[in-house]
């Protein structure tokens, strides 16, 4: 089969645009020990940061897949940069919880355009037997975008504070979008006409298939839940238990990013080579392994030596951040190319959900008992549902690496 070599530089270029939204996406939680106090916000308001968000993308996430499959990728992606770098500005003019809260969730609704364009391009330029590797490098451009704000904007907070930085996070994505519509380019038509049946079939599929989204979507909304509470409260955790300055917590975080990173990539292909293609077997096993990561921090001491503690988040990051190239990869393969627009943002739409009620929840267990080891292992056993449902109720589609859906 003939492929076409712009395909790394396409994809390269949907990387980045996921590092900067990202950058403004993770400004929120990277930011939280600066503006707390500023603020007067209880760890409760900081997770009620991220619901809103995520309540705008949720209710946004179906729309812009629609959108991304019936326009394009270059209008929806652009639209999302704008959107998400005009309320991330507008949050930082914030006076109050109130202010933030409003800007956080119409940023959200920004950022639902991103994730649903950005994978329907990975699956019209990528075959099967390359997919997951391709979803897992430009969802590295997430928590790439968390290390960047974790590197960079506690730097500019001690130079400008806290305001002008998230200004900056803004300001980032309002460039870039003019940037992405720039150098888009839509994959030639495929010159072996052997593809074309594969093709052509995929996008004849007369229904979405409903039950294998909903489970996959219960499923990776419970990793989600752990994975943003994750992001969210480990520089208050080590702040707090650890005994860091604000400033050193907030940038232990990028060794979290840096662990998804590495599994976004490593995940991806550890199912198109290890597996041969197969997404559920992939996912249970990253599950487990969150799982147990997590209790492990909720096992972890009172001022744990950061000998200790790094590592932990480290591979908790490898997993519960690293999982979402592979269930990307599943969620196209389910849907078809022709619906995965549609598709993802169903999916995005109840893994928000999931989110902007637990990680909140999160923090009003660890103000409540005043305990992060209770609030681990309840985080534990919510994982654990998740691989559960994806365990008994999900049917994957025909692996063959021969197939080049």
């Amino acid at each position: 089969m003939v492929r076409d070599r712009l395909r790394w530089a396409i994809l390269a270029l949907i990387t980045v645009s996921h590092i900067i939204g990202a950058v403004a996406q993770y400004g929120i939680n990277t930011l939280a020990p600066f503006y707390q106090q500023d603020l007067d916000l209880s760890r409760a308001q900081i997770g009620l940061f991220f619901t809103a968000f995520y309540s705008g993308l949720a209710g946004l996430s179906y729309g812009a897949g629609w959108l991304a499959d019936r326009l394009g990728v270059r209008g929806t992606i652009l639209s999302g940069h704008l959107a998400l770098g005009l309320w991330t500005i507008a949050a930082s003019f914030a006076p109050s919880f109130a202010w933030a809260f409003g800007s956080f969730f119409l940023a959200g609704l920004g950022y639902s355009f991103l994730n649903p364009a950005s994978t329907k391009g990975v699956m019209s330029w990528f075959y099967r037997d390359e997919r997951a590797t391709a979803m897992g490098l430009k969802q590295t451009g997430v928590p790439a975008g968390g290390v960047v704000a974790a590197l960079v904007a506690p730097s500019l907070v001690l130079l400008v504070g806290w305001r002008w930085s998230l200004a900056g996070l803004g300001i980032m994505n309002l460039f870039f979008g003019f940037f992405f519509w720039a150098l888009w380019r839509e994959p030639a038509q495929e010159a072996d006409s052997s593809e074309a049946p594969a093709r052509s079939s995929e996008g004849a599929r007369p229904a979405l298939q409903v039950w294998n989204l909903l489970t996959v979507s219960f499923g990776t909304a419970l990793l989600l839940v752990g994975q943003m509470t994750l992001l969210t409260y480990v520089p208050l955790f080590l702040k707090e238990t650890a005994g860091l300055s604000a400033y050193w917590a907030s940038q232990a975080l990028a060794v979290t990013q840096a662990g998804g990173m590495t599994g976004r990539i490593g995940w991806g292909v550890v199912s198109d080579r290890l597996f041969g293609g197969k997404r559920k077997i992939v996912l249970v096993l990253i599950g487990i392994l969150s799982v147990g990561l997590t209790f492990g921090l909720g096992l972890l001491p009172p001022a744990a030596p950061l000998v200790a503690v790094l590592p932990l988040i480290f591979l908790a990051g490898l997993c519960m951040v690293g999982y979402q190239g592979v269930s990307y990869a599943l969620i196209g393969e389910i849907a078809g190319k022709a619906r995965t627009g549609a598709a993802l943002g169903i999916v995005i739409t109840v893994n928000s959900l999931g989110t902007i009620v637990g990680t909140p929840l999160f923090g009003h267990l660890v103000d409540v008992t005043g305990s992060y080891s209770i609030a681990w292992r309840a985080l534990s056993g919510t994982i654990f549902l998740g691989i559960l449902a994806l365990t008994l109720f999900l049917r994957e589609p025909n692996p063959d690496p021969k197939v080049t859906v």
